[in-house]
């Protein structure tokens, strides 16, 4: 068991800052505001896993109780090998995502077929969502897409690759930081959307929430103790911080500074970043969209079904007892 005592927990995300801030904000701002002690947890640690795999290392190796921001086709492929890994939430359901290039320089979605994306590690989220994102389209993403990788993943990094000709396109999330640097580049002229993603994929998982089947069994109650202090914790950033002043003072807090100048979210993590506890249920359709990829791919056996790794009982739980509330 990863905490030390009974009403403690861990978990852990990928990266924090200051390249994903929003990624623990929730569990951040449940143990700020008192919504996990609610809930019966006395206190919440985070670790910052540092990579792809460490989020998910850390629950098998059992140094941590959840992963806020696993990716789900990871969390899949362990699950089929047998490790007692399973999705218990996401935050991330529909692909809030768009794809920009130059103005002109491709026509629409058919043109992509070819050109060259930019990602700072191979594999990582963003190829394989733009993989899934080829597929759909009809094209082969092994022959169609050509990877080139970049020392940094940050959208100004990605905007310089293609201005100076070594990448054509990129994709960014329509919320945060990244988005609105994208936003104004495109109503300056500088980018121009190609295609809003969400139009293809309007069910789609992103990252998830995940946890052991140990937990599932041992600690139901802090689990869903969990979800339900998550989903409290986005209702507050989404209805109640609409200027996002809570979110820097938790953020600060967190990383042990006084300003967060410079780093894009100085002004808060925006309202439409949080979604509505509803939201936080794991889409099965969603998740069956990375199945299917897998088993293309020959990673997963033919059989593998979303049952074997989304359990949303505790969810539904926990979104039921606070909408009583």
């Amino acid at each position: 068991m990863a905490a030390s005592k009974q009403r403690e927990i861990t978990y852990s995300v990928e990266h924090f800052y200051p390249k994903h801030p929003g990624h623990p904000l929730a569990p951040l701002t449940a143990e700020y505001h008192g919504y996990f002690k609610k809930q019966g947890i006395d206190h919440s640690h985070l670790h910052i896993a540092g990579d792809n795999d460490g989020s998910i290392d850390l629950l098998i190796e059992g140094k941590t109780d959840f992963s806020m921001d696993a990716h789900p086709a990871m969390l899949i492929e362990a699950n089929s090998q047998g490790k007692d890994l399973h999705i218990i939430g996401s935050y991330r359901n529909g692909l809030a995502f768009s794809v920009a290039a130059l103005p002109g320089a491709l026509k629409g979605p058919q043109d992509l077929k070819g050109r060259r994306f930019a990602t700072n590690r191979r594999l990582g989220a963003g190829e394989r969502t733009m993989r899934l994102v080829f597929q759909k389209l009809g094209f082969d993403p092994d022959r169609d897409m050509d990877v080139v990788l970049i020392d940094n993943e940050g959208v100004r990094e990605k905007v310089a690759a293609i201005k100076d000709g070594k990448s054509d396109f990129l994709f960014y999330h329509h919320n945060g930081p990244q988005g609105r640097v994208v936003r104004e580049l495109i109503r300056e002229g500088e980018l121009e959307e190609v295609i809003d993603l969400s139009t293809i994929f309007p069910f789609y998982v992103v990252r998830s929430m995940a946890t052991t089947g140990q937990m599932l069994r041992q600690r139901p109650d802090i689990v869903k103790g969990f979800i339900q202090g998550v989903m409290r914790a986005h209702g507050f950033l989404k209805d109640e911080d609409p200027l996002g002043s809570e979110s820097v003072k938790i953020l600060k807090r967190a990383l042990n500074v006084d300003s967060l100048a410079g780093s894009g979210v100085e002004n808060g993590i925006p309202k439409t970043w949080a979604v509505a506890a509803k939201n936080l249920v794991t889409s099965v359709e969603g998740v069956e969209v990375h199945i299917a990829e897998l088993k293309a791919r020959g990673k997963i056996d033919p059989s593998f079904s979303a049952e074997r790794v989304v359990n949303n009982d505790l969810a539904l739980e926990a979104l039921s007892e606070l909408g009583a509330a």
